[in-house]
């Protein structure tokens, strides 16, 4: 079925997209200490902005290599932000103060307000497009509000439209794929919700993630693996002679790590119950 956008005037929703992945939200629930609900591709994290929660902190808690969107819509009027890396900043100064002076500077605006040409200069030179890219931008930010703007614009940077659908009212979170909801918890718990969600990236850490978070009995034979060859090396410990305690030792961590891979498969599997 072909997705309509809703054109009509209506409670603006807003979403900011940042470059953390599935496995990274729980820590950025903790750090922001506010609950929020996430959809993550490839990588990125659309995660819709709620009552207590600063846009441009979140922004700032993402990846300090990597630019974040901020992107709002009410149905007619639009807006599109740009934030810099952390790391492009002058670390000598508030990073909030800096971000909050380039607000306008790096912001494409479709409705009432108008977008400043110098603003398709700045996110052109954010994005490092080419000319042919800047030209298609320059035309977006000239064209009237639309419900396609939004996602055009994401799709242009290369980035997950799934973020200009959500806050266009196209897709309703409960029937988006991948989406998540994060509470802000301790340091243990988010650990092990980190490590038992599916992440989004291709990377190998993430495709090793998705490989057991998938088919969890990998921990389970893991950790007998580990369990058994962590009994059999504290037997010949146990005997004494010579290399003994380099034994115990390396049988201690096989065991405390096939313990580890218990608990996961635990965590793995409660998830999926869900």
């Amino acid at each position: 079925m072909t997705e309509q956008p809703d054109t009509a005037s209506r409670e603006e929703r807003t979403a900011v997209l940042v470059h953390v992945d599935a496995p990274q939200l729980p820590f950025l629930a903790g750090a922001l200490q506010r609950p929020f609900t996430a959809v993550t591709r490839d990588g990125w994290s659309a995660v819709l902005v709620t009552d207590g929660i600063d846009p441009v902190a979140l922004a700032a808690a993402g990846d300090p290599e990597s630019l974040a969107v901020v992107l709002s819509s009410d149905g007619e009027s639009r807006n599109l932000r740009v934030c810099p890396p952390l790391s492009a900043l002058d670390d000598q100064r508030e990073w909030g103060a800096q971000l909050d002076e380039l607000a306008e500077a790096t912001a494409l605006r479709w409705g009432p307000a108008e977008t400043d040409a110098a603003a398709v200069a700045s996110i052109v030179s954010l994005c490092d497009l080419d000319p042919a890219a800047t030209a298609r931008l320059e035309n977006y930010a000239r064209t009237p509000s639309s419900p396609l703007l939004l996602e055009s614009v994401l799709q242009l940077l290369g980035l997950p439209v799934i973020a200009a659908k959500i806050v266009e009212g196209q897709r309703e979170l409960e029937d988006v794929e991948g989406v998540s909801h994060h509470e802000p918890r301790g340091l243990g718990l988010s650990l092990f919700d980190s490590a038992s969600v599916e992440p989004s990236g291709s990377g190998l850490l993430s495709r090793v993630q998705r490989a057991y978070v998938r088919r969890p009995g990998i921990l389970l034979a893991l950790g007998g693996a580990e369990l058994a060859v962590g009994a059999g090396l504290a037997g010949l410990a146990a005997r004494g002679g010579r290399g003994c305690r380099v034994l115990g030792s390396v049988s201690a961590l096989m065991l405390s790590d096939a313990a580890v891979q218990a608990a996961l498969y635990a965590a793995v599997r409660a998830r999926k119950t869900r």
